[in-house]
């Protein structure tokens, strides 16, 4: 019986270590790889449970950081989000690492890109002209 006890525990503590260790990222704003042709007011972390967010840095494609408000959390939570300041035009690489609620570190990275594209701003213009001369 206490075989049976013990291996019980031993399972508990197995299946609790790997459902906590397998929380992921479910969502971000902007997505990974999302080809943006406006830089992003801000950016959003979703995770598929609670987590304490321990570092988030984003880089251009020179390797520079950008600055904006991350702060670790000191509460768990499944949504964060920050306002960025406006991106140039270029390949971003968030990187993020959390911890999740037995301690477990997890760190990953995804990528998106700021497009501003002629054809887009060339839109605009027109569209502003043809506003501007209805009125």
């Amino acid at each position: 019986m206490k075989f049976l006890n013990s291996a019980v525990a031993i399972l508990g503590l197995v299946l609790t270590f790997s459902a906590s260790a397998h929380i992921s990222l479910k969502q971000s704003t902007p997505a990974q790889e999302a080809m943006l042709m406006k830089s992003p007011e801000q950016l959003s972390l979703t995770f598929g449970g609670e987590v304490r967010l321990a570092k988030v840095i984003i880089k251009d494609e020179k390797n520079n950081s950008i600055n904006f408000d991350f702060k670790p959390s000191s509460t768990p939570s499944t949504d964060f989000s920050w306002s960025l300041p406006s991106l140039a035009q270029g390949t971003y690489t968030v990187k993020w690492t959390a911890l999740g609620g037995d301690g477990h570190k997890m760190t990953d990275t995804f990528r998106f890109m700021v497009h501003k594209s002629e054809s887009h701003k060339m839109m605009q213009e027109q569209s502003n002209t043809h506003s501007k001369h209805n009125h």
